[in-house]
């Protein structure tokens, strides 16, 4: 008797166990279900990359060593914020360079239209004299400096910029050179032109130096996020290449290509859906800004521009969406 009532009890339970088993597999089939009708409740039809209306990658314009970097990936930006500096110290010796050729050249000139007096004549010589050891200590710099460029041991833009101060400090010694002999010939109409010419020349070469030294200064053409750094302090930037990248993700869109059997469906304002799969669990809104009724010989898909709203700034440009149609 009591094995038999042993036995009902086991069944009983084993009974009852395959009914809750049952019951939870059609309450998962159930979720699963209803998962699967919410994820195709929207008819996704077109995809592309995220872009941004507003982008930039800030370059410098002359090639140098960084000093200095005032942003990082993440930073937002205004219009005219100093994204990095370079270091200055070569460029503002030209400029001091320059700046003195112009200051010579105008004495110069002046000293021509005026009458020559034997103190003229003793402080040109002396300028000369001058002029001439400047252009001595400028050549031994560059043979030095070309010798450690050889050897590996300073960079060729080290060279450059004594290359630079020899020729600058030749065209001084020549002009001094012409300015003694000038003095003590008469000056001519010919050669009083010359010296309008050399001043014309050097202030020429002092914009120039001063344009270079203002493109030490880096400044970000718009205002938005950065979303890429390409250097640090301490490497040389090259002219052109890109130090960072900028977006201004207030204007952020993508562009789809929808089959052309599906164009019909399509309108410009209207309202669309899109999901990206790094937002896991989000579907953003936007709108087609722009349907692209020509095709071309390559494809028979129609290009689609969609603009996007994100309002909690979850997405980014290089991100893959997918444009749905909302049921």
């Amino acid at each position: 008797m009591k094995k038999t009532i042993i036995v009902c009890l086991i069944l009983a339970t084993m009974l009852s166990g395959c009914s809750a088993t049952n019951n939870g597999s059609t309450d998962n089939k159930s979720q699963t279900t209803e998962n699967n009708q919410q994820q195709t409740k929207n008819q996704y039809i077109m995809a592309g990359k995220i872009q941004a209306n507003d982008q930039a990658n800030v370059s410098s314009k002359i090639s140098g060593k960084v000093s200095e970097i005032s942003v990082d990936v993440g930073s937002n930006v205004n219009q005219g914020d100093v994204i990095a500096k370079m270091d200055t110290q070569d460029l503002q010796a030209q400029v001091d360079q320059a700046q003195a050729a112009v200051n010579t050249a105008k004495a110069n000139l002046a000293n021509v239209m005026n009458s020559t007096r034997p103190e003229q004549i003793e402080q040109a010589q002396a300028t000369l004299d001058s002029a001439t050891e400047s252009y001595k200590v400028a050549q031994k710099n560059y043979d030095r400096t070309k010798t450690l460029v050889d050897a590996g041991a300073q960079t060729q833009q080290q060279l450059e910029v004594a290359e630079q101060q020899r020729v600058a400090a030749e065209s001084q010694q020549k002009s001094a050179q012409e300015q003694l002999d000038m003095l003590k010939n008469g000056a001519t109409e010919t050669s009083i032109d010359v010296y309008k010419a050399q001043v014309g020349q050097a202030e020429a070469a002092l914009k120039t130096a001063q344009t270079a030294l203002s493109n030490t200064t880096i400044t970000s053409p718009i205002s938005g996020v950065v979303n890429a750094k390409n250097i640090n302090v301490g490497e040389i930037a090259s002219a052109g290449s890109p130090i960072v990248s900028i977006s201004n993700l207030d204007g952020l869109y993508v562009n789809a290509y929808a089959p052309s059997d599906i164009v019909s469906q399509l309108k410009e304002d209207q309202d669309v859906v899109v999901k990206v799969s790094e937002v896991d669990g989000v579907e953003f809104n936007g709108k087609i800004e722009f349907i692209n009724s020509k095709l071309n010989s390559q494809s028979t898909n129609i290009l689609v521009k969609i603009s996007l709203s994100d309002p909690n700034s979850q997405l980014k440009p290089g991100m893959f969406a997918e444009i749905g149609l909302k049921e």
